[in-house]
């Protein structure tokens, strides 16, 4: 097995994140700093340690899905030791977040420590389709949302097309459902801002089949058999 694969499903890091880490020189298998990302390690005879902590391949791996409040980050840890997404959750796991949600939006967010799926989920080829629910200034025309529809460019970011609907119309503003299938940060945020029509709520709904459902806002649950065979068959 390939040295980040296994760090990956030992649930250290994703596989891109274990890349980096083997290529700082912080990863040693046996009595050996390992920098080469081809290594292959001997899942049953080796011993792999990332900065000194030996690190073991995870037979079964725990899934969650979390109704992220607002105040809280999407890390597992925080330097400034605000409350994060980890902390919500009680789980013998060390679970980590699959992509992020900004502080101040809601809804969908998964943890795992499953890093094979958290670098299928968050690999750009792989397209996985990310629907929220926004509240903005104002309501968008219809060559405002073609723009969307199009894909808008913020300075030197060219965002995707996006599909967007509006669900409800108000005097000062209106409820939209955006769907995209980049993570770009603050993605929504600056589509919106792009079209003079800032987001004053935001809340994800979905990813890919998996939904938040009527959830509530903090609560979280592990994922069914039917949703872990979901993600298992992403490519």
């Amino acid at each position: 097995m390939r040295l980040q694969k296994y760090m990956a499903h030992s649930g250290a890091a994703s596989r891109r994140k274990s890349e980096e880490y083997i290529l700082e020189g912080r990863v040693r298998v046996n009595d050996d700093v390992i920098t080469e990302l081809g290594y292959i390690v001997d899942e049953e005879k080796d011993k792999v340690y990332l900065d000194d902590k030996r690190l073991r391949v995870i037979k079964k791996h725990t899934y969650v899905l979390l109704n992220k409040p607002v105040g809280v980050v999407s890390t597992s840890s925080d330097e400034k030791n605000r409350k994060t997404v980890v902390d919500l959750i009680e789980s013998g796991s060390r679970l980590y977040p699959i992509g992020r949600l900004d502080i101040d939006t809601t809804g969908l967010i998964l943890l795992t420590d499953d890093g094979s799926i958290t670098n299928k989920l968050t690999h750009p080829k792989n397209m996985i389709e990310k629907k929220y629910i926004a509240t903005v200034e104002g309501t968008p025309n219809k060559i405002e949302l073609d723009m969307l529809r199009k894909g808008v460019k913020v300075g030197a970011v060219k965002f995707a097309p996006a599909k967007v609907r509006i669900l409800k119309k108000f005097d000062s503003d209106s409820i939209l459902e955006v769907v995209i299938h980049e993570g770009k940060n603050h993605q929504v945020k600056l589509m919106f801002e792009k079209i003079n029509h800032p987001v004053k709520k935001l809340k994800r709904v979905s990813i890919g089949e998996l939904e938040l459902g009527d959830l509530e806002l903090g609560n979280y649950r592990y994922l069914s058999e039917e949703e872990v065979n979901y993600l298992k068959k992403i490519k």
